[in-house]
């Protein structure tokens, strides 16, 4: 009798520890929560293309003219992350979407990270602002 609790006083302990994180993390995720990303073509009368990967996922989108979006929802895994390769005419630029980082998840500003793809780079959206910040440039392709 006296084994079994200890071992349910262990595991009791050892889920609370990880369900709490120390205060000194810097992390603001909740494993579990629905997060969501939104690529926005801000372009002029051009069609932006993009694909995105995270693990398994891998999603691939043609946005055929200004103004027009895509968004996409995950549950959070302990190393969820979503690189984005978006391209334009001869121009490409590589993003990380999303990840567990203190800056990008500040000036996301919420469970929505809004990309907004214009000619002179990649911008985010910071709700807490209401602007939109660079964090990209684009890149020239290089043709084969």
């Amino acid at each position: 009798m006296k084994g079994k609790t200890l071992r349910v006083l262990y595991y009791f302990l050892l889920l609370a520890s990880l369900a709490f994180k120390p205060s000194s993390c810097s992390s603001t995720l909740s494993i579990g929560k629905k997060y969501f990303v939104r690529i926005v073509n801000d372009l002029d009368n051009k069609p932006l293309d993009f694909s995105c990967k995270s693990g398994d996922d891998q999603i691939n989108r043609s946005l055929p003219n200004a103004g027009s979006n895509f968004e996409f929802g995950f549950r959070l895994g302990f190393t969820t992350q979503f690189n984005c390769d978006l391209r334009y005419s001869t121009y490409h630029a590589m993003i990380i979407a999303f990840r567990d980082d203190e800056a990008l998840l500040n000036d996301c500003g919420g469970v929505h990270c809004i990309w907004s793809a214009r000619e002179d780079g990649i911008y985010l959206y910071r709700i807490k602002h209401d602007d939109y910040k660079k964090w990209y440039d684009w890149e020239k392709q290089i043709q084969t």
